[in-house]
C-alpha cells in the first residue's frame, strides 16, 4: 500500500520529498524490491487501492486547485507521467513461435523481430515509446531507428534500450542475455534501481541473480545463428555448437569440462531443435545430459 502511494506521488506532477522516500526505503530492506516490482506493474490493483485511499481524503480548496493544476500538467505537459499511463492502456499485440520453428514478425514501424521456437512476446506501441515484452525464449531484433519513440525490450527483471541496432535477447528462467550484432544497446535492470551498461557490436552481457556482467565477446557472424535453422559445422568446438543451440533451448546449457567443450564437431545441426540435437551429439561424442538447478548440464 505504501509503495503504491509513493508511486502515485511520483506521477502526480508534484515534487517528491526524496529524503523521505529514502528514509522509507531504508526502513525495511524488502521495500525496495516491492516498490520496483510495483512500478513495473504500474496501474495494478495495489495502485487502485492507493488512488482510492487518496480520493477519500477531504481536500482543501487550495488542494483542489493544486490537484487540478497537476492534472492539467499531466494532460498537457506532464510528459514524464503521460507515457507510462498511455502505455498501460495500450492493448498489446501478442506473437509466439511454436517449438522447433522460427517466426518472423514485422512491426508497424518496420522493425523486425525473429522469434526462436518457444518464444513469446507482447508488443505495445504508443505516441511516446515502443515496448516489446519478452516473456520467455529468444528473439533477434532489427530495429527501425526513431529518436522520438525509444524502442526497448523488457525481459523479466531486465531492460534493453535500443540506440539504433540489431541484437539478440534471450530469457531463460530469471537469466537474460544480450548480444549485439550491430549498433549499440543499453542493458540493465528494469526499474528505478541498478546501473546499466552500453553494449556495442560484437559485445554481450548477462543479467542474473548475481547481477549484471559482461560476457566474452562473441565472434562476428556467430550471433543468433539459430535464425538459419540448419548450420553445417566442420571441425567446430563443442562450445560453439552448444552456444548456437542455446538460443532455442528452454533452459541455459552448461558444459561441465574444458575437454568436452573443446571436442570437435562435424555435421549438419538443426539449431531450432536443441533437445534432439543434444541427444544425437551425446551418442556420437559420449557425454551425459543432466538437468540441475534450472540448467541443462553436459558432462563426460
Amino acid at each position: 500500500m505504501e509503495a503504491a502511494q509513493w508511486i502515485v506521488r511520483r506521477m502526480d506532477g508534484e515534487p517528491v520529498d526524496e529524503a523521505a522516500f529514502d528514509a522509507w526505503l531504508s526502513g525495511d530492506p524488502r521495500r525496495k524490491a516491492v516498490f520496483d516490482a510495483m512500478w513495473r506493474r504500474m496501474m495494478g490493483s495495489n495502485m487502485d487501492l492507493a488512488l482510492d485511499a487518496y480520493s477519500r481524503k477531504r481536500p482543501s480548496p487550495r488542494a483542489l486547485v493544486t490537484g487540478a493544476l497537476a492534472v492539467a500538467l499531466v494532460m498537457f505537459g506532464g510528459y514524464k507521467a503521460v507515457p507510462s499511463v498511455e502505455l498501460f492502456f495500450t492493448q498489446p499485440q501478442e506473437f509466439a513461435a511454436a517449438d522447433k520453428t522460427i517466426s518472423n514478425v514485422t512491426l508497424d514501424d518496420g522493425s523486425r523481430l525473429t522469434l526462436a521456437g518457444g518464444a513469446d512476446v507482447r508488443v505495445r506501441y504508443t505516441r511516446h515509446e515502443r515496448v516489446v515484452e519478452l516473456t520467455r525464449g529468444t528473439l533477434f531484433a532489427d530495429v527501425a531507428h526513431d529518436s522520438s519513440r525509444p524502442f526497448r525490450i523488457e525481459a523479466g527483471g531486465a531492460r534493453i534500450t535500443d540506440l539504433g541496432t540489431r541484437f539478440e535477447v534471450s530469457k531463460k528462467l530469471s537469466d537474460v542475455r544480450v548480444s549485439v550484432e550491430e549498433g549499440v544497446v543499453r542493458f540493465g535492470p528494469n526499474g528505478w534501481f541498478g546501473k546499466s551498461i552500453d553494449l556495442a557490436a560484437n559485445q554481450a552481457a548477462a543479467l542474473t541473480d548475481s547481477g549484471l556482467s559482461r560476457l566474452d565477446d562473441p565472434d562476428a557472424g556467430n550471433i543468433a545463428r539459430w535464425r538459419s535453422e540448419w548450420v553445417e559445422y566442420q571441425d567446430a568446438p563443442m562450445r560453439q555448437v552448444v552456444a548456437d543451440l542455446a538460443g532455442a533451448a528452454s533452459l541455459p546449457i552448461e558444459i561441465a569440462s574444458e575437454s568436452l567443450a573443446e571436442r570437435r564437431v562435424t555435421g549438419r545441426i538443426q539449431l531450432t531443435d536443441p533437445d534432439n540435437q543434444l541427444g544425437y551429439l551425446s551418442v556420437i561424442h559420449g557425454f551425459k545430459i543432466g538437468r540441475s538447478d534450472g540448467r541443462i548440464l553436459l558432462s563426460e
